[in-house]
């Protein structure tokens, strides 16, 4: 006999969700249990490491400011004994010395190296000054000095005449140690003016160009450039010019708008053609500005130089003269 179901409803306030559920859980297996503990002692080794690195930055913190103070104040107790100069040019260690002018017994952690570095380069002659400290007590000075391409003159303050030199920067200074022969082998610059600047003088402008136009001639053409006297700079902002008087030649006219190894050659070519003839005006002015042509103007009046034969100068490098012979 087929049973017959319950279908009488439940009985009020009661519902599916008041029946009784409990499952007994299934106990860990072994490989679970092994899976946990790896990842406490993961967790625990990250804890350690965290800890571990804190101390050590404190630790090393606290070390470098003890050892720090204690070479401080190892350091000020050793007064600076010796400057050690290390130079290009011509500056003594006694000058140094002097301009530095160092307190006595002071150590090398209390100079401002910064101020004894603007002490050297207000000189002017020194171009770049490095000061190191060498522990314990020696202070290295290494310094890069300006060449000197020309020569001025001005008055000092009680007005004497002196004697600077100007560097291809254009900077003015005294020239403390340099050689008397070659100082005397530098052209004189004029048609500038020098305009004070504290203890100096402002840079000379357009100095860039006078230093290629002298270098070009005492490489290429050495037994000229030991003619020239004086280098004029009053036309160069005006008409782009640089004027030279040398002994043979009162005005040598140069544009520094064009090759001045061209403008060389050709004042060579033309020195060379009036030595070749035999009876010849003397030159008063060569001009090399042009493009093309080289205007000569010779000495004498019209009527000297209209009874003379015209000379023939040609404007050309001669063809036994190469860029080496120079």
């Amino acid at each position: 006999m087929n049973p017959v179901a319950d279908n009488s409803p439940l009985p009020p306030g009661r519902s599916w969700r008041h029946i009784r559920q409990e499952v007994k859980p299934l106990a860990m297996s072994r490989q679970g249990r092994r899976r946990q503990l790896a990842a406490w002692l993961k967790v625990g080794a990250l804890a350690a490491f965290v800890v571990g690195s804190g101390w050590g930055v404190y630790a090393f913190a606290r070390s470098w400011a003890t050892d720090r103070a204690a070479l401080a104040t190892a350091v000020h107790s050793e007064p600076v004994r010796e400057v050690v100069l290390i130079t290009d040019g011509v500056l003594t260690r006694d000058w140094t010395v002097q301009r530095l002018a160092l307190p006595k017994a002071a150590s090398l952690m209390v100079l401002d190296l910064p101020a004894l570095r603007d002490r050297l380069l207000a000189s002017g002659q020194v171009r770049v000054a490095v000061l190191t400290r060498d522990f314990p007590d020696t202070l290295v000075v290494t310094l890069q000095e300006r060449t000197p391409v020309a020569r001025v003159q001005a008055a000092d303050s009680q007005g004497v005449a002196k004697q600077l030199l100007v560097a291809k920067d254009g900077v003015v200074y005294d020239g403390i140690n340099c050689d008397r022969e070659m100082l005397a082998r530098l052209p004189w610059l004029d048609g500038i003016r020098l305009v004070k600047s504290g203890n100096g003088f402002e840079p000379v402008a357009g100095m860039a160009e006078v230093s290629a136009l002298l270098s070009t001639a005492q490489l290429q053409a050495p037994h000229l450039y030991r003619e020239w006297l004086i280098v004029s700079l009053a036309r160069l902002a005006g008409r782009d010019e640089i004027v030279v008087k040398a002994q043979e030649v009162p005005e040598i006219v140069f544009s520094r708008k064009r090759d001045f190894y061209k403008q060389i050659a050709q004042l060579d070519s033309v020195i060379d053609a009036a030595h070749r003839l035999e009876t010849v005006p003397a030159l008063l002015s060569v001009n090399l500005a042009l493009e093309g042509q080289v205007p000569v103007r010779l000495q004498g009046t019209p009527d000297e130089l209209a009874a003379t034969p015209a000379p023939v100068f040609s404007i050309q490098p001669l063809p036994r003269k190469t860029k080496r012979d120079f």
